[in-house]
C-alpha cells in the first residue's frame, strides 16, 4: 500500500483498487436502512441511508479531505446510537448472544484492518470489508429488537 499524491497535491489514503471494494461495502448499510423503512422506523432508515452514502462518498476517493472528516463523524455518530439502542432494545437471547459476539467481531476486524493498513499489508482492506458487513449485522439485529420492543 503506497500513499500516493494526485496533481492537486491530495494524499490518497488508498487507490482506487482497494477502495473500490469498499464503495461497494459501504452500501451494506441500505439492507437495514430498507428494512428499517419497510418497516415505518424513518429516522433509522434515513440515519443509516446518510451514512451510507457518507462511506461510500469518502471511499470513492479516499483523500485526506472534508469526505474523510464526514465518514468519520457520521460513522462514529451511528456507532454510538446503535450500541445504545442496542443495550436498550435487544432483549431476546439469541440476539443478546449473537449481537455481543458480533460486536467483539468488528472491533476486532476493525482494530486489525487499521493495523495492517499500518504495516501496509494489501490485506487491510477485506477486514475492513468484513467490519462494513458484520456493522449491517448489527444494524438489523438493533432494528429487528426495536419493532420487537
Amino acid at each position: 500500500m503506497v500513499i500516493i499524491m494526485n496533481p492537486t497535491n491530495e494524499k490518497y489514503i488508498a487507490t482506487w483498487e482497494y477502495s473500490k471494494w469498499l464503495v461497494a461495502s459501504s452500501f451494506f448499510f441500505m439492507i437495514p436502512a430498507g428494512y428499517a423503512c419497510m418497516n415505518q422506523l424513518y429516522f433509522y432508515s434515513a440515519l443509516l441511508g446518510f451514512t451510507s452514502v457518507v462511506s461510500a462518498n469518502y471511499w470513492r476517493r479516499a483523500t485526506y479531505s472534508w469526505r474523510r472528516n464526514l465518514d468519520l463523524v457520521a460513522s462514529k455518530v451511528v456507532f454510538v446510537i446503535f450500541v445504545s439502542k442496542g443495550v436498550l432494545y435487544v432483549r431476546t437471547p439469541q440476539y443478546l448472544v449473537t449481537g455481543y459476539s458480533v460486536l467483539v467481531l468488528l472491533l476486532y476486524y476493525y482494530y486489525l484492518s487499521g493495523k495492517l493498513f499500518e504495516l501496509k499489508n494489501d490485506e487491510w482492506y477485506k477486514y475492513h470489508i468484513a467490519f462494513h458487513f458484520f456493522i449491517m449485522c448489527e444494524q438489523i439485529i438493533v432494528i429487528d429488537s426495536i419493532l420487537k420492543y
